[in-house]
């Protein structure tokens, strides 16, 4: 009596033998929704009442001698959250979801557990911001991250710190428990929250350490100590780290550059800047305001009254926008070239371009009227300071005093006095 059984040639002898196992047979799962197939065609009634009483849709198992090759896959809706399989390990969904890497909604997923881990990364660093700057509590915040620790999340953590002294402490943390491939980063972003606090020390002691360590500085590196120099107002010192880069095999891109032309102008080294400058304009490197201010400041000292102009009109043709600053050491230095034309234009496009006129702007538009004895403009300005409640000093009334004696002004210089 032989059947036909999903396609199997074996043969069912009797209910032990399709019971039992054997132990080179497989075991097949079958679910009450798996369909099986039995070829009816030779059986006879005696036969299907025999299948019936050995085979029932709801048993769980059938054992077949035949190894069965066709696959079966459950569906994943009837897959509950902790399900045992054949070697009785369970197993949990709960925590982890397969995402096919070219479905659409992969980047998406990426993102989102990028953010997550962004956020969580940007509260630590909170959180060592305003606790207490001692190896303990340092430490114990940063033992919260866990084993799996990674060296961009050391980075980002330092890149959102502001507290120096334990964004210090976070670095030796992750110097201790990270094998890092790229220390040279740890040590830039922990120099970039030591310039935010204008600490050039502390940033010159941590350049010696990590000199110490082994690890090569690079351009970041430099450029970080530059730019913390320059806004401790220290372009000595500026200058004097921009000279050791060669030493390094460092070479400083166009940014670098453009702050170097700051820092020799400030530290009064005129012809290094300008030569910069020069090079800056034939190579369009990237230029910000404050350079060209101190560019405009640089000329105006060097009586080349041409060059601010020049630096004017080529920083407007940029779309720099000026600053006041600029607008006044451009008004000094039109005073000191004896133009007052050119100042009262520069002045209408600072109102035009809407940057209010300080107590420096109408001072430097005086002495500007005042030099070319400009005699009517320079009362209008010094009754509009006085409308404005702005004070002069003894320097602008001798100014004022000595141009109305020039051209005859002299009821108006006896209205002076009498003020």
């Amino acid at each position: 009596m032989a059947s036909n059984l999903c396609s199997s040639p074996s043969s069912i002898h009797d209910h032990q033998t399709l019971c039992s196992l054997s132990s080179r047979s497989k075991l097949l799962q079958i679910t009450p929704f798996t369909p099986i197939r039995i070829a009816s065609s030779s059986l006879k009634l005696s036969s299907v009442s025999l299948l019936t009483e050995s085979i029932s849709l709801q048993a769980p198992r059938v054992s077949l001698h035949d190894p069965i090759t066709q696959q079966f896959q459950t569906p994943k809706s009837t897959i509950p959250s902790n399900s045992q399989n054949t070697e009785g390990k369970t197993t949990s969904s709960k925590n982890y979801i397969w995402v096919n890497p070219r479905s659409s909604r992969a980047p998406q997923l990426r993102k989102k557990s990028y953010d997550a881990r962004y956020t969580y990364l940007v509260n630590v660093s909170e959180t060592l911001n305003s606790c207490d700057s001692n190896e303990d509590d340092v430490y114990k915040v940063l033992s919260g991250l866990g084993h799996n620790v990674v060296e961009q999340d050391a980075v980002i953590v330092l890149n959102n710190m502001r507290n120096p002294a334990t964004a210090l402490l976070a670095l030796q943390y992750f110097q201790r428990t990270l094998k890092l491939k790229r220390e040279v980063i740890l040590y830039n972003v922990a120099m970039k929250v030591l310039k935010k606090h204008r600490d050039l020390d502390s940033a010159q002691k941590l350049f010696d350490e990590m000199t110490d360590r082994g690890v090569k500085p690079d351009n970041i590196t430099f450029s970080t100590i530059i730019s913390c120099a320059r806004s401790c107002s220290l372009p000595e010192k500026a200058v004097e780290w921009f000279e050791k880069m060669p030493a390094f095999q460092c070479n400083p891109d166009d940014v670098t550059y453009s702050a170097m032309i700051d820092a020799y102008g400030r530290a009064g080294n005129v012809d290094k800047a300008l030569s910069l400058y020069d090079r800056a304009r034939a190579e369009k490197w990237r230029i910000d305001v404050v350079t060209f201010s101190t560019l405009i400041k640089t000329y105006g000292k060097s009586g080349n009254f041409d060059g601010c102009l020049n630096v004017y009109e080529e920083m407007k043709a940029l779309g720099v926008k000026p600053n006041l600053v600029i607008y006044n050491a451009l008004l000094d230095s039109m005073g000191r070239a004896k133009r007052p034309w050119q100042a009262k234009n520069i002045f209408k496009d600072m109102t035009d371009n809407g940057v209010l006129p300080s107590w420096g702007s109408y001072a430097a538009l005086l002495r500007a009227f005042c030099r070319a004895r400009y005699g009517e403009d320079a009362l209008n300005i010094y009754n509009e300071m006085k409308e404005k409640g702005m004070e002069l000093n003894v320097i602008l009334y001798n100014t004022l005093l000595a141009m109305c004696a020039d051209v005859g002004y002299s009821d108006e210089a006896a209205d002076i006095l009498k003020t």
